[in-house]
């Protein structure tokens, strides 16, 4: 069985397509391919698909729609199951074309991250060929689908990054450009593609064309935005005013020093795609801050080895440090640990603060950084009062920080307060 919101809603059993019915049974499957595998009440239902004021007759249109459903699909009451007064569509994880694009995604973008330029390249366009048009452009004026049509732009438009970065990578210039011209075009404020077309103009010697492409980008921000280009987008307009000889270099075919680099981390989908959009804000110079709690095994340090080894692919400096669980481990050890040497203590636990701050400013002003601070469970509650300062400094800095924890952490409601967004990993 085959079922597919990659585009206009479609089942296939085999090579036989299923007969859908009309629109509001095609937006009850909608929804529960949406939460697949759960059980949804009825009334969650009916508030999802007619609102606040649903009519009388809800209720049974939903009856009538489950029963037809029943009768189209392969397993009828077995796929599509009544738990007391829920629904529930059981389905296969390979089943649903997003779950195949999501994994897809996540085994180019690790291939990516290892510096297997080739297979990323093939995983990636294997993904994006999944796509048959807007997701869910059946119900693009539906309240349900919203969230999950934007959710699915966005991780469309950063694969379709992703495959450039890596037919960069493999000289695939030539067809790039128009491509890429096209792609900005639509949007406009996304940096990475517009780095990506002028290291593609450079690459096919225009480099008065990718120059001007530069000033089209900034002078769009300013209007758009008010704001200058980022940090890496004007570095890499020096770069091609200077000729500097590394843009001419392919990346070297070989696997990034990493500590999980080249695994692909899957069932984190949802959780990696929030990860990558705060990734893309600190490259840009709005750093941010993301906490992630979990139970001892829940996969904190694998999760974040996921997100370094992307952050290292995209140019940033990553340290990482991790608290002490075996006792007598100086203060401020997860920082000591990361970046080395900290500033010598002053009069005031603030201007110690503010010093690392300033540290942490000088190193992000040379290169964009993340900065991993594991197992603070076991860290001390300066470390922890430290990570809460630097937050609400971070947001100036193309600094991304990472902080993962179990449950039972100190203070996890204050980091909370101050992070961009605290993500749960179940086991």
């Amino acid at each position: 069985m085959e079922y597919r919101i990659l585009g206009p809603l479609e089942a296939v059993n085999g090579e036989r397509s299923l007969s859908l019915g009309g629109a509001r049974q095609r937006s009850v499957l909608a929804l529960l391919l949406l939460h697949a595998n759960e059980a949804l009440t009825r009334d969650v239902i009916v508030d999802q698909l007619w609102g606040e004021t649903p009519p009388q007759t809800a209720a049974k249109v939903l009856q009538n729609c489950i029963s037809a459903l029943r009768k189209e699909l392969p397993g009828g009451t077995e796929t599509l199951r009544t738990v007391g007064t829920s629904y529930a569509l059981r389905i296969e994880p390979e089943e649903l074309d997003r779950n195949r694009f999501e994994h897809g995604l996540a085994r180019g973008r690790a291939a990516l991250a290892a510096g297997e330029h080739e297979q990323a390249s093939e995983e990636l366009r294997g993904a994006l060929a999944l796509w048959r048009g807007a997701p869910l452009c059946d119900f693009a004026y539906e309240r349900f689908a919203q969230d999950e049509i934007a959710r699915l732009e966005e991780l469309h438009v950063a694969a379709v990054e992703d495959r450039i970065d890596a037919d960069l990578a493999l000289g695939r210039v030539e067809d790039l450009v128009p491509e890429l011209e096209m792609l900005v075009a639509r949007h406009p404020l996304r940096e990475r593609l517009r780095r990506q077309l002028m290291l593609a103009l450079y690459r096919t010697d225009r480099q008065a064309e990718a120059l001007a492409a530069y000033r089209d980008a900034r002078q769009t921000l300013l209007d758009e935005l008010g704001i200058e280009p980022s940090r890496a987008l004007q570095d890499l307009q020096k770069a091609i005013l200077a000729q500097d000889p590394s843009l001419d270099e392919k990346v070297a075919r070989h696997a990034v020093a990493g500590r999980h680099a080249a695994q692909p981390l899957l069932g984190r989908e949802n959780e990696l795609a929030v990860l990558e959009a705060g990734l893309e804000d600190a490259l840009a110079g709005r750093g941010r801050l993301f906490v992630v709690v979990g139970a001892p095994g829940a996969g904190k340090s694998h999760f974040g080895d996921e997100v370094a080894s992307r952050a290292k692919a995209r140019g940033a400096n990553v340290r990482w440090g991790r608290g002490w669980h075996g006792g007598d481990a100086p203060a401020y050890w997860p920082w000591r640990d990361a970046l080395g040497e900290l500033p010598d203590n002053h009069a005031s636990r603030f201007d110690f603060f503010e010093s690392v701050a300033g540290q942490l400013r000088a190193e992000t002003a040379e290169r964009p950084l993340m900065l991993v601070l594991d197992d603070l469970q076991a860290a001390d509650e300066d470390s922890l009062l430290l990570l809460e300062f630097v937050a609400s400094a971070v947001a100036e800095m193309p600094a991304l920080i990472l902080a993962l924890a179990r449950e039972d952490t100190p203070r996890l409601d204050e980091l909370a307060r101050v992070a961009t967004r605290t993500l749960q990993l179940g086991s």
